[in-house]
């Protein structure tokens, strides 16, 4: 596999059809006809936001691999995270991030198990995250709610995870309760209940202790206030202002129905949620549909070419090896060893 992934025949290949799946889901040729005549000065803002944010997503991981025994720098995991995004984007289920478990045992020798657990908190915990923040800061501004109070809440809602494993709310403690035994075979099943046990150990060592969930979460919210400020910015850009808290509560709750619905960008269902909850933050709907679209443009365009790029990176400069080596990864993290 990996002899394979270095041949430039392959990733320049994959590069450019992942190069031609981007441009295709932002239409950002469309940008100038559906914003106008907007500020160039906060559209380019917009996009610098992404240098935020792509280093954001690699010191999370960073913090959360050396918690798990794996001590990875910011940097070379910055086109990893940024790779993994970009697949998960335009795959549905978010399968980069399988991918992203191969590179880091490829490339940091980051075992499959300490891998899974990182991914497990980055994408389950993080969207749960997101999701909360959003309901409480959309039902905030509903109600007109003394901001104070809303930074109280989002703390609250940053240690429920911590909370949660501390009181042995384990997600694994629920899978004996389902009868996939009789599908997959009992021996199967019971090896693969094995290390689901290993895979949330490691998350609840991560998740217990509260200065790591809070610096997850720290991280988590830098990721996510730069998205709301890049729709606040486009939105600015065509002369409108919205209020902070709802465009992060509209934005949070699109995001989330574009995950649930496992398609790729979510495929237009995250953008209606949001231009429907913009338009009860009382912005007009063709300007809602705007902003929408502008943030997609500002936002997904960038951070595209940046895994696009981050893939040629990575697929260029594996280390020599033989799939073999991911092959007995995959045996010791899924087999019956403790």
């Amino acid at each position: 596999m990996t002899r394979w992934l270095r041949r430039p025949v392959v990733w320049i290949t994959i590069s450019v059809a992942l190069l031609v799946l981007v441009a295709w889901r932002s239409r950002a040729w469309e940008l100038a006809d559906r914003l106008g005549a907007a500020d160039p000065r906060a559209i380019l803002l917009a996009v610098a936001l992404n240098l935020v944010i792509v280093v954001a997503w690699a010191a999370r991981s960073s913090d959360l691999l050396a918690g798990a025994g794996h001590a990875v720098p910011i940097g070379p995991l910055i086109p990893m995270t940024a790779f993994a995004n970009t697949i998960n984007n335009v795959t549905p289920g978010s399968v980069g991030e399988l991918v992203r478990l191969y590179l880091l045992r490829a490339h940091h020798g980051v075992d499959y198990t300490t891998g899974a657990a990182v991914v497990v908190v980055e994408r389950l915990v993080a969207i749960a995250l997101l999701g909360a923040s959003a309901l409480v800061l959309w039902g905030a501004w509903s109600v007109g709610a003394w901001p104070p109070l809303n930074v109280a809440a989002l703390l609250v809602v940053a240690l429920v995870p911590t909370l949660v494993y501390r009181i042995g709310l384990r997600p694994t403690a629920l899978l004996r309760f389902v009868p996939l035994g009789r599908v997959v075979g009992g021996d199967r099943w019971a090896a693969a209940g094995r290390s689901l046990q290993r895979i949330d150990a490691t998350v609840a060592s991560l998740l217990i202790e509260p200065r790591r969930a809070l610096a997850f979460a720290g991280w988590t919210t830098v990721v996510f206030a730069s998205y709301t400020g890049q729709l606040l910015l486009v939105a600015a850009a065509i002369g409108r202002t919205i209020d902070p808290a709802a465009a992060w509560g509209a934005l949070g709750i699109g995001i989330v129905a574009g995950v649930l619905s496992l398609l790729p960008f979510g495929l237009g269902s995250t953008d209606l949620v949001v231009v429907a909850l913009l338009g009860v933050a009382g912005v007009p709907a063709a300007e809602a549909a705007a902003i929408t679209f502008g943030y997609r443009v500002v936002s997904t365009l960038p951070l595209g070419l940046a895994g696009v790029g981050s893939y040629a990176y990575l697929s260029a400069s594996l280390p020599h090896g033989h799939a073999s080596e991911a092959a007995d990864a995959a045996r010791a993290a899924l087999g019956d060893r403790g």
